[in-house]
């Protein structure tokens, strides 16, 4: 059983500010500690579930963050700028039997997520055929259609409960009680570690006797995007295909989640040149 693991940063136990996230932060160094720790509990877990290969992707920011060296070595890691950011490297065709979501977080807009955002801070509010959803369901779709189910996403209360109404077949593993944007109430890490080693290896081994679905997103699969302002919606649908709405919205409609996918990467790019 191969198993991809892509590890966002936001959501990691002890991250609680959108600051440290910041590679020139002082508390950066250590919200990357933190997040080795959740990445290595996830490989571990994943292993101890009947894991054959790990392939790692670092989904946060430019994409650099985690410290190699740090890593368990049994698991390899993807770096550095993506054309597929946060889904790099898992298909298709690349035969991975699960995906575990790792340091994630609620979508943009939501009220108490800590940290919450959908890929950039440019979107104020993102939609997949008309419901609310983040970088969680976005990256499943996409994920889905190549053949991979996610089985574990780790992240706060707010986001557990976003996968409960999109993933309810997923493992969910909460490790940090959202409090505000700027604040949670995290357990210790090493307790993080524990919750999220177990769930790693119960959802490495659902996927082994085939009790995970895919994401199923029926045609035509419409991403709808809203932007913090109408520059930013403007350049976004630049694109092909996309249709400007409302005062700062953005529509992209596909026949495939990963078409769609594709039109919602590009636009949340193009919106993050406008100068602020």
């Amino acid at each position: 059983m191969k198993v991809y693991i892509s590890v966002d940063m936001e959501g990691i136990a002890g991250v609680s500010h959108p600051k440290p996230t910041a590679r020139g932060d002082s508390g950066y160094p250590d919200a990357v500690g933190l997040m080795v720790g959740e990445a290595n509990a996830a490989i571990e877990g994943a292993f101890q579930g009947g894991a054959t290969e790990v392939l790692v992707n670092d989904s946060h920011a430019g994409m650099y963050n985690l410290r190699p060296a740090e890593l368990d070595r049994r698991a390899r890691i993807l770096q550095g700028q993506k054309a597929w950011s946060m889904v790099e490297g898992a298909g298709p065709d690349r035969g991975f039997g699960v995906a575990l979501f790792i340091g994630y977080h609620a979508r943009a807009g939501h009220p108490r997520g800590t940290i919450a955002h959908t890929y950039s801070g440019r979107p104020t509010a993102s939609r997949l055929n008309g419901s609310l959803v983040g970088e969680s369901g976005m990256n499943a779709a996409v994920l889905s259609q190549w053949g991979v189910p996610v089985g574990l996403v780790t992240g706060d209360d707010a986001l557990a409960e976003e996968i409960a109404e999109w993933l309810p077949w997923a493992e969910r593993v909460v490790v940090k009680d959202a409090i505000g944007g700027s604040s949670a109430a995290s357990l210790h890490p090493a307790a993080a570690g524990d919750l999220i080693r177990d769930g790693a290896a119960r959802a490495v081994r659902r996927a082994i006797t085939g009790e995970l679905s895919p994401l199923t997103v029926d045609p035509p699969v419409v991403v709808e995007v809203e932007y913090v302002n109408g520059v930013c919606a403007d350049f976004a649908a630049i694109i092909p295909g996309a249709v400007r709405f409302g005062d700062r919205g953005v529509r992209f409609e596909a026949e495939d989640a990963v078409t769609a996918y594709r039109g919602f990467l590009a636009g949340v790019r193009l919106a993050g040149i406008v100068e602020s």
